[in-house]
């Protein structure tokens, strides 16, 4: 198929046209700021990880400790200058039907 013919089919698809391969005047300020932004967002998704694991190394201690819970489940205590409470979350239960059609 010709380009003009995949043009031509784009177009009646209602699909987005190849753009164009024009660059901004300030290229290297976007290009060094999308870097500076790539970069942070893979820091902050491994500090999530690296929280959410020590979340629950720390979850699996105080299971291990056997620590009186208190009312509604919830562990609370201190040690060594740290308060640390622990609450229990209600079971999120989700249920979608699909059977009905969306309209």
């Amino acid at each position: 198929m010709s380009k003009k013919e995949n043009e031509t089919t784009n177009v009646a698809s209602g699909e987005q046209l190849d753009l164009i391969n024009v660059a901004p005047e300030n290229t290297k300020e976007i290009v060094a700021c999308a870097k500076r932004y790539k970069n942070a967002h893979t820091e902050r998704i491994d500090a999530l990880q690296k929280e959410t694991d020590e979340k629950e190394r720390l979850l699996n201690l105080i299971k291990q400790a056997h620590i009186q819970t208190l009312e509604g489940g919830k562990i609370r205590f201190r040690v060594d200058g740290y308060l640390i409470t622990v609450t229990p979350r209600d079971e999120l239960v989700q249920v979608k039907d699909d059977t009905k059609k969306r309209t």
